[in-house]
This record gives structure tokens, C-alpha cells and sequence, in this order.
């Protein structure tokens, strides 16, 4: 049973008053939009992205060290070079349907071993690597048609590599995966990792049963060392872990508000439940709690709000008495919405205050989730589009500069929950399943500079550094420049 502490009482923030800081991350700028970032061991990597519309940068991955206790803040670059040593697997030419781009143009057969540049894709981390998907590029500015491939970068090695989804049926000559798309999103869970191990092998011989292969193990006077060296498997590069893609534009033009899970150990894409409408583009989601979090998007004629949908997510389990371990994460029922204009319509699993206040509507902002003491979650929601430009891509439109926050009710048995439970009693709100806009300050009295408002922009949160820390960097302000540099948010 989880233990209570009024440590997380302390450590809770009030919610009739939450605050929190802006501190500017001393570096040259790196100006860009529609970027992806992901920070790993206190390091944050930047990717793609354009400084002038409508043409990629190169892709190179841009390394941010972010200061931490004493030390500043300091940046490189990694050129794009692929990982020889780790085989990939033979790219699987589709034999469907074509995705309306001429035939045999960006195939998986004709793609190189390094992603070239783009624009407008996704990427989500799992362990220490980085795993990107979709996005705009080529001479045409379309969706690149990448047959499902993802790509992978290894920060331990920084070098690249990527995996070709899997059939449907083993040997079979359909695969499913998304259709090729730009300026969608992603998020990413470890699970399944823990799985099953396989059968041990049965020994031929009395001698067998009572030593082993004495041709790997030796005999005890003469033992073979480095056998448990030889068999040792790197967890990473055997694959865990799911990367789901979501919503998007697609190549003919369309949106679409499908999600897709990727399972990085089977390389095999599954279609899960799709969202709720309207289909959108510039969405943002992330996973709290075992659910997944959608808010905002750009429907073609307005920015979305209003509404914060979810997906409860599980693992499907197998044991046959003998093995147990996990198979793949799905979907556990259908998507459930909270909705500001009808309360009582709303879902019953996490109900919604018929008075609160709301974010207005908006498109490509920043949505992480964070943790607090004693286990509670929020959603955070900063900045993003409020209204589109009427010159598209090549012009911005006009942009929020707020944070608001959302409390996850917690999960069964937890110390969020207990804390939850022990407001209630002494009368005091918890805030669950509430907005609350943030206000916001300086990190440092004596600097008075704020960030401007954006859309565009790219985010991750500081788990490794600081638990209710996170980075945004670069965008596009109300006055069409990319912002180039980076700002780190501090709930307190």
C-alpha cells in the first residue's frame, strides 16, 4: 500500500493560484519552426525543420547540453551518419494500393540509410533513442512515402538506423502502416518490454541434463569464460517500447484524425480507434497516467478546442502457464471526451467542472505531461496558433503566450490519490480533472525578459534534470520570424 506523506502535501501546487517561471536558456539562436525536440540524459536534440518557408534545414541534429546546477548551457551539431553495425531489416515494397504519388517514387527500396530533411514530422523518445516519423521534404514539398519506415537515432551512439514495418502475416505481402503525412504527432510508451522468454531447450542426453552444453559452459575444471558476455542482448537494439503517430495532412491534401501504434519489437503497425472529429492537423497529444491526451488542431477553417479527448491504453499479457510476458499495448475501449460546453455530456471517467475557466482554441502548440511529489500528473499546455495566416506557410498567423495546466485524477491505489483523497476530507479543491491557467514570472528577478508568444514550436519535458521542468525552442511569432531561442518552464 502505498505510503502517505505530507511531503506531497507540500509539494502539491495551490491550485486557486498556480505560478510558475521562464528561464532563458544562454546560447546562440538556432532559429526554426515546424522542428521536433526530445531530450535525453539532460540533453535536448533538435531536428528538421525550416528557417525560411517551405525548405528544410539540413539534417544534422542539433545537441543541446542544458544547464544544470553550475554548469551552463552549450551546443553542438551531429551530422547525419548511418549504423553499419546493427543490421536492418530488408525493406518491404508495398503491393497495395499506390498513395497518389507516382509509381515507385519514394519507396522503401529507394530510400537511403539517413533520413534526408524535412519539416512538420514527429518524434518521441523511448529509452535513449529517438524515433521520427513523416513529415514534408523533397523538391516537391510533399508527405515523403516512406513505406511506414521509421527512423531511429541513438544518442549513446549517434548514429542512425530504422526499421521497415512487418506484414500483417508472416511471409504475407500486406503491411499496413499510415499513410505518408506532415504536421502530425507523436508520443511514445516503454511498454511492452518485459517479455516473455523463450523456451528453454530440452537436453538430449543424462549428461545434458546434469551440466549443460558443456560446449558453451565448459565443465567446472574447465570453464568457457565470456559465455554470459557472448549471449548478452542489448535490450535497445532487440526493441521495446510502442511509438504511436497520430492526425495530420495527408499527401491528396486531406486531414485525418487516425491513430496508429508501432511496435518497435514486432516492427508492426496497428490502427487503433480514431479520434474524434473533426480531422485535424497541428494537433498535439501525450500520455498521462495510461491514457492518451489529445487538445487542439487545425481543421482547414479553424483552430479546435473546447474539448480534451483521451484513450485508455493497456497491455495485452501472455501466459500459457509455462512463460508469461507482455505481447503489445492496445487500445482498452474508445475514446472519451471532455467538453466544455456540455459538462454533463462529458465522460464519466474523468467528469468535467460545469464552471472553470478553458484554454482558447489553438493549433501546433506544446502539450507534455509532468509529475509532481507523491505521483500527481499534469497536463501542460503552452502557447500555439490562434488564428491561421491567410498567406499559409508562408506567412504567420496570430499566436497565444499562456500556460494552463490540467490535473489527471489519479489512477487506483496511488499517493496522488490518498493526497487527493485527504483534500477532500479537510475541504480543500484538488483541482482534479480541472484547467487552471498559469501565471507566469521570471526565473531570475534581476532578467525581466519573457518569451514571446508562438506557434510552431517544438517541446519536451526535463524529467532527467527536473521533474515539473520544460524546454520549449524556436516557432514562429505574430511577426513571421523564427524564434531562435530556447526557454525553460518551471511549475512551482
Amino acid at each position: 500500500m502505498p505510503q502517505f506523506s505530507f511531503d506531497a502535501f507540500r509539494r502539491q501546487p495551490q491550485q486557486d493560484g498556480l505560478r510558475g517561471t521562464w528561464e532563458r536558456i544562454d546560447l546562440p539562436p538556432v532559429p526554426r519552426s515546424s522542428h521536433s525536440l526530445d531530450i535525453i540524459s539532460g540533453c535536448a536534440y533538435i531536428f528538421g525543420g525550416e528557417i525560411n518557408p517551405r525548405e528544410p534545414v539540413d539534417n544534422d541534429m542539433v545537441v543541446i547540453r542544458l544547464p544544470f546546477s553550475s554548469a551552463s548551457a552549450d551546443y553542438f551539431k551531429i551530422p547525419a551518419k548511418p549504423d553499419h553495425t546493427i543490421p536492418t531489416p530488408t525493406p518491404i515494397q508495398d503491393k497495395g494500393k499506390k498513395d497518389g504519388l507516382d509509381e515507385g517514387k519514394g519507396r522503401a527500396d529507394k530510400l537511403g540509410d539517413v533520413p534526408p530533411p524535412r519539416v512538420g514530422h514527429a518524434t518521441a523518445v523511448i529509452g535513449s533513442r529517438i524515433f521520427v516519423y513523416g513529415g514534408r521534404g523533397g523538391p516537391d514539398m510533399k508527405p515523403l512515402d516512406e513505406g511506414g519506415r521509421v527512423w531511429i537515432f541513438d544518442t549513446r551512439t549517434r548514429l542512425w538506423t530504422y526499421l521497415d514495418p512487418a506484414p500483417a502475416v508472416k511471409g504475407g505481402s500486406i503491411v499496413p502502416h499510415p499513410a505518408p503525412r506532415s504536421y502530425h504527432c507523436a508520443t511514445a510508451t516503454d511498454r511492452p518490454r518485459d517479455f516473455a522468454p523463450p523456451p528453454p531447450t530440452q537436453p538430449q542426453t543424462w549428461q545434458e541434463w546434469a551440466l549443460g552444453d558443456t560446449s558453451k559452459t565448459g565443465i567446472p575444471q574447465d570453464p568457457i569464460v565470456g559465455n554470459v558476455a557472448e549471449n548478452a542482448i542489448d535490450e535497445e537494439t532487440s526493441g521495446y517500447g510502442t511509438f504511436f503517430v497520430h492526425a495530420g495532412c495527408l499527401a491528396n491534401g486531406d486531414r485525418t484524425s487516425d491513430l496508429w501504434a508501432f511496435d518497435v519489437h514486432s516492427r508492426m503497425w496497428t490502427e487503433l480507434p480514431a479520434a474524434p472529429g473533426p480531422a485535424r492537423g497541428g494537433t498535439s497529444i501525450c500520455i498521462s497516467k495510461s491514457r492518451i491526451f489529445r487538445f487542439g488542431g487545425y481543421d482547414g477553417q479553424n483552430e479546435l478546442g473546447g474539448q480534451l479527448d483521451f484513450l485508455n491504453l493497456e497491455v495485452e499479457m501472455f501466459d500459457d502457464r509455462v512463460t508469461r510476458g507482455e505481447v503489445a499495448v492496445r487500445a482498452r475501449g474508445s475514446w472519451q471526451s471532455i467538453v466544455e460546453a456540455m459538462p454533463e455530456a462529458s465522460s464519466q471517467e474523468i467528469p468535467s467542472e460545469s464552471i472553470q475557466a478553458w484554454p482558447a482554441p489553438r493549433s501546433v502548440s506544446s502539450l507534455e505531461a509532468i509529475t509532481f511529489g507523491g505521483g500527481t500528473e499534469y497536463l501542460v499546455l503552452t502557447m500555439g496558433e490562434a488564428s491561421p495566416s491567410a498567406d499559409g506557410h508562408n506567412g504567420a498567423g496570430k499566436s497565444h503566450n499562456d500556460v494552463w495546466v490540467f490535473q489527471v485524477p489519479p489512477v487506483g491505489m496511488s499517493a496522488a490519490s490518498f493526497t487527493a483523497a485527504m483534500f477532500s476530507a479537510v475541504g480543500r479543491k484538488t483541482g482534479e480533472g480541472k484547467w487552471t491557467k498559469v501565471t507566469m514570472g521570471p526565473y531570475d528577478d534581476e532578467v525581466l525578459e519573457m518569451p514571446r508568444g508562438r506557434g510552431w514550436l517544438a517541446s519536451a519535458p526535463m524529467f532527467d534534470l527536473e521533474e515539473t521542468g520544460i524546454v520549449i525552442w524556436g516557432g514562429l511569432d505574430d511577426n513571421n520570424r523564427r524564434r531562435g531561442e530556447g526557454w525553460i518552464l518551471r511549475l512551482a
